[in-house]
């Protein structure tokens, strides 16, 4: 890995921010993927959140090869609370943009500067583009795409319902202004990007999108993908979509409806799926009441936002569950 002059850290435009937990051997590419960004004019926390693999060892030597790697060392509290704790350094120090990286991924060598121009081309607060998804090679680099500014509340809209955008804060870039550490430890195990950026994104006025895949998501057997469903995860996701059901403006509550009752009808998709759905069977049937209850409120149900296919779904779930539920296991394989 070659090693780039140092800079101080209050001249460091952008912070990138790595949580690190036994990240094992996919922490050096990670870095080196940072290393190597085009926009050199960044500091990297990299917020060692109680790693016993030897990860630490790796930060301090990162550190010491490239000083714009700041290694913050802390007793292991979660991945939203090491974010939170960078965030913190970093504000601190100065940074006028903020972007995330987890520890087993890597960045386009373009992502930092792509993201900075298109918020700098368009004025908006918040820049974004696509991720991809690997196992062992990483994909093949693409050329980043001119920005097309998503003004509010599109970007709002564009989160909930886009893929593109994703719920995901590690594809995004953020004015350091537009976040605080609050923001990001909101004591959510699952769905804290979702309910972050949701928060972030109603303080802003739009978001710049940008049509590459500037963010490599590797896939493997500890990925977040793949975890066994807690009844956290469902309990959790459903609260996140209350809350911003709740907290919508005017403007997206018919938005932010649909998208309550299309979480419904994907959590009990997700429980339908699994060969030990009877494990899941509290979380399933308060699901299944909810989804019950809305068939036929204009709101929910019958909101015309609301995917035809997400009507099948929780038709299927209210008047036939068990012919649903051998559906399930036959064409949804995902997630189980």
């Amino acid at each position: 890995m070659s090693t780039t002059p140092a800079q101080s850290k209050t001249a460091a435009e952008i912070a990138v921010i790595v949580p690190v937990h036994n990240a094992g051997d996919y922490l050096q590419p990670c870095l080196a993927s940072i290393a190597g960004q085009s926009l050199s004019n960044f500091a990297c926390y990299l917020v060692d959140d109680g790693s016993t693999d030897g990860s630490a060892a790796v930060c301090d030597a990162m550190a010491a090869q490239d000083l714009r790697f700041i290694p913050l060392h802390r007793a292991q509290c979660g991945a939203s609370a090491a974010r939170a704790a960078g965030l913190r350094a970093a504000l601190v120090d100065g940074a006028a943009w903020i972007s995330f990286c987890d520890a087993d991924d890597l960045l386009h060598p373009q992502f930092l500067q792509t993201l900075r121009n298109a918020a700098e081309a368009t004025q908006l607060p918040v820049a974004c583009c696509r991720y991809d998804s690997f196992t062992d090679a990483p994909p093949k680099e693409a050329a980043p795409a001119a920005p097309r500014p998503l003004q509010s509340p599109a970007h709002l809209e564009a989160l909930l319902h886009h893929h593109t955008v994703d719920f995901s804060l590690c594809n995004k870039l953020y004015r350091a202004d537009a976040l605080t550490p609050e923001m990001l430890d909101n004591g959510y195990a699952y769905n804290e990007d979702l309910l972050a950026n949701w928060q972030i994104f109603s303080g802003v006025a739009g978001c710049a999108f940008c049509d590459f895949d500037g963010y490599h998501y590797r896939q493997h057997s500890d990925s977040a993908s793949h975890r066994p469903l807690a009844p956290q995860s469902i309990d959790e996701q459903r609260r996140a979509a209350l809350y911003i059901r709740e907290h919508a403006e005017p403007d997206m509550q018919q938005s932010a409806n649909a998208f309550y009752y299309e979480k419904l009808v994907y959590l009990a998709s997700m429980i339908l799926r699994r060969d030990d759905a009877a494990a899941y069977r509290t979380q399933l049937n308060e699901l299944a009441v909810g989804i019950a209850a809305g068939r036929k409120d204009p709101h929910l149900g019958r909101n015309p936002r609301l995917p035809f296919s997400i009507r099948v779904a929780a038709f299927g779930t209210a008047k036939c569950p068990k012919l649903w539920c051998r559906l399930c296991r036959v064409l949804l394989k995902d997630r189980r």
